[in-house]
C-alpha cells in the first residue's frame, strides 16, 4: 500500500512540476520579442530530446534501480528550465529546451515501466488507468496554479519559470522514497546497450501501432499547444486558460477512475482505442466549426468530450501494449513515449507556420487526422490478429 501511494503521488507531482509554465509560455515568448513562430520550435526542440532518449532511460532502468533514473531526470529537467528561463536569445533558449526534453524523458517512462514490472503491485491494469489519469490531474494543476502565478508576475513572467525549476529539483530529492528494486530477473540483464538492440525484434503491427500512437499525437498535442495560442488571440488571461485546463484534468481524472476501468473489463482496448480516437475527432471539428463567439460555451461542453475520449484512448494503449512479450517493458514504454514525442515534434514544427495563416483552419485538419487514425487502428486490428 505505501508504495503504491507514493508512486500515485509522484504521477500527481510530477505532472504538476512539468505544466506551471505552460500557462505563461506564450507571453514569456512575447515578453522577449521572439516570433511566435518559435513558440512551436521550442516545444518541437523538448519533444526531440524526448524521442530521442526515450528507448535509452526505459532500457537503463532495466540494468539500474529506475528511482535513479527519475532523479536524474527530474534534476536535469529542472536544471534545463532554469536556463530557458535565463537566456533571451532564442538559439540558447532552443538548446535549453531540448535538454529539458533530453532528461524528461527519463520520467514518466522509469515510472510507468517500474508500475509494470514491480510485482508488488496488483490490479496493474486498474493502478496504471489511475497513474495516468493523476499525472493529467497533476498536469492541470500545474496549468491553473501557472495561470494564478502568470496574473501575479504577469510584468516578469520568468519568475514562474524560475518556480518551475525549483519545484522539480525539491521533487528530484524525493525520489529518495521510490523504492524501484522491481523484478530481479529483469534487472539480471548485461548492460543497457543488449537491451536497446532489441528493437530488431519489434513486430510490423506494433511498428504501425507506434506510427499510428504518433500521429494521433500529433493532432492532440496541436489541439492543446495551439489553444493556448488561440485564446490568447481571442482576447483571454492566462488565468482563463488555467482555470480551462484545470476543469480538463477533472474530466479526465473522473473518467479514468470511473469509466476506464468498466470499458476494459468489457472490451478490447484496441476496440476502445478505435471509438474513442474517433469520437475524439467528431467533437474537435465540431467545437472549431460552430460559433467561434460562443468559444467558451464549446470548450466548455462539445471538446471536453473529446478530452474525455483522449483519456480513455492512452490507458487502452499502455495495457495493449502489456500483451506484447518481444521487448522488455522499458523497452516498450521508451517507444510509447518516443511515438508521442515524434508526433509533437513533426506536429508543432509544421503547426507553428500553419496557424499564422489559417488560424482556426488548423483544427479542422487535426481533427480529420483523428478520425483516419481511428480507421488506420481498424486495420491494425486484422493485421495483429486481435479477436473481439
Amino acid at each position: 500500500m505505501k508504495k503504491t501511494i507514493i508512486i500515485l503521488l509522484f504521477a500527481v507531482l510530477t505532472g504538476i512540476g512539468a505544466n506551471l509554465a505552460h500557462p505563461v509560455t506564450p507571453l514569456y515568448i512575447r515578453q522577449l520579442n521572439i516570433e511566435p513562430y518559435m513558440f512551436g520550435l521550442f516545444y518541437t526542440a523538448m519533444n526531440l530530446g524526448i524521442f530521442m532518449m526515450s528507448p535509452f532511460w526505459g532500457n537503463l532502468g532495466d540494468v539500474i534501480k529506475r528511482k535513479y533514473i527519475v532523479f536524474i531526470g527530474l534534476a536535469g529537467y529542472g536544471i534545463a528550465q532554469g536556463f530557458f528561463a535565463y537566456f533571451s536569445n532564442e538559439y540558447l533558449i532552443l538548446i535549453a529546451r531540448f535538454f529539458a526534453g533530453f532528461f524528461y524523458a527519463a520520467i514518466i517512462t522509469s515510472l510507468l515501466a517500474y508500475l509494470q514490472e514491480d510485482r508488488d503491485f496488483k490490479n496493474k491494469r486498474t493502478l496504471i488507468s489511475i497513474f495516468l489519469a493523476l499525472n493529467v490531474l497533476g498536469a492541470s494543476l500545474g496549468y491553473l496554479i501557472g495561470g494564478l502565478l502568470g496574473n501575479v508576475f504577469e510584468e516578469n513572467v520568468k519568475t514562474v519559470i524560475y518556480i518551475q525549476m525549483l519545484f522539480s529539483l525539491g521533487l528530484s530529492i524525493l525520489t529518495v522514497f521510490l523504492d524501484t528494486q522491481g523484478n530481479k530477473e529483469v534487472k539480471e540483464k548485461k548492460n543497457v546497450f543488449k537491451q536497446i538492440g532489441q528493437i530488431r525484434f519489434l513486430s510490423k503491427p506494433l511498428i504501425l501501432l507506434l506510427i499510428i500512437t504518433a500521429l494521433i499525437n500529433l493532432a492532440q498535442t496541436n489541439f492543446s499547444k495551439y489553444l493556448d495560442l488561440y485564446i490568447t488571440d481571442l482576447g483571454f488571461k492566462s488565468s482563463d486558460l488555467g482555470s480551462f485546463v484545470f476543469v480538463t484534468g477533472l474530466v479526465t481524472i473522473v473518467v479514468t477512475l470511473i469509466i476506464v476501468p468498466t470499458i476494459l473489463r468489457r472490451f478490447n482496448p484496441i476496440w476502445v482505442m478505435v471509438v474513442s480516437t474517433f469520437i475524439g475527432g467528431l467533437f474537435t471539428f465540431l467545437t472549431f466549426s460552430l460559433n467561434q463567439s460562443l468559444i467558451l460555451i464549446w470548450l466548455y461542453s462539445l471538446y471536453l468530450i473529446y478530452v474525455g475520449a483522449k483519456a480513455i484512448y492512452d490507458p487502452a494503449l499502455v495495457n495493449h501494449l502489456a500483451d506484447y512479450k518481444e521487448v522488455s517493458v522499458g523497452m516498450l514504454m521508451g517507444l510509447r513515449q518516443s511515438a508521442l514525442s515524434l508526433g509533437a515534434i513533426v506536429g508543432p514544427l509544421v503547426a507553428g507556420f500553419l496557424y499564422g495563416y489559417i488560424g482556426v483552419y488548423l483544427f479542422y485538419g487535426l481533427a480529420g487526422i483523428l478520425i483516419l487514425m481511428a480507421l488506420l487502428l481498424m486495420w491494425y486490428k486484422k493485421l495483429s490478429g486481435v479477436k473481439v
